[in-house]
């Protein structure tokens, strides 16, 4: 009877010690997913010359351009888009800064004893890494697209995978802070996608635009 209940005993207390490594080993490997980054640093790679500090520099901010193009197209298509693109990108401004401020886990490559490269703001940096500001704006624009299907998803997508798998790469975000902004962009598309705007504020909208990209003549 004794030798049993210490069989039980035991048995339990093994079960129980190997839920707690189970779980254990399970959290170090989200851990260890959520905050990959590659064992070469290849941001000095980089940097080693004028010529890749170049090429660094266009790979971060040519995205920004895209967008800029997508933006313009969407606006053509139907000029309502101009007021939710704009409150899309004030309310991302707005949780992206809120949330660095709480979240401030430093970016990958300050933990490897680099420096903001050339090029860059370097407060833009210091701010924290999560979520990524880039993913958002990629995620709400995405949806943007599919919404008022103008653009193809596809090469939207092989577009953008490609410049924010780099920033991971080079140790501007761990893929946490991307997964971040995903959650956030599909948020922030949510809240304004079927927000129209006053009669007036459109017009006057498209006066502007078409003045800036002489499209009356």
């Amino acid at each position: 009877m004794v030798n049993n209940k210490l069989w039980l005993l035991k048995s339990s207390l093994s079960n129980y010690i190997n839920r707690i490594y189970g779980y254990n080993k399970t959290m170090n490997l989200t851990k260890s997913i959520l905050f990959w980054q590659p064992r070469i640093d290849y941001l000095p790679w980089f940097e080693s010359n004028s010529f890749r500090k170049k090429i660094l520099v266009v790979l971060n901010y040519i995205i920004w351009l895209f967008f800029f193009y997508i933006s313009f197209i969407l606006i053509k298509s139907d000029i309502n888009i101009f007021g939710q693109i704009l409150m899309a990108t004030i309310i991302a401004e707005i949780i992206e800064r809120y949330l660095k401020s709480k979240i401030n886990w430093r970016r990958p490559l300050f933990n490897r004893n680099n420096q903001t490269p050339f090029g860059l703001v370097d407060r833009w940096y210091k701010t924290g890494s999560f979520p990524s500001g880039h993913t958002i704006k990629a995620v709400y624009f995405l949806l943007f697209i599919i919404q008022y299907q103008i653009f193809s998803p596809v090469i939207f997508l092989l577009i953008v995978i490609p410049l924010l798998t780099f920033r991971v790469v080079i140790g501007f975000h761990y893929p946490i802070d991307i997964l971040g902004g995903l959650i956030v962009g599909v948020f922030i598309w949510f809240l304004v996608r079927e927000i129209t705007f006053p009669l007036f504020f459109n017009q006057l909208v498209q006066s502007v635009f078409d003045f800036i990209f002489y499209l009356s003549l």
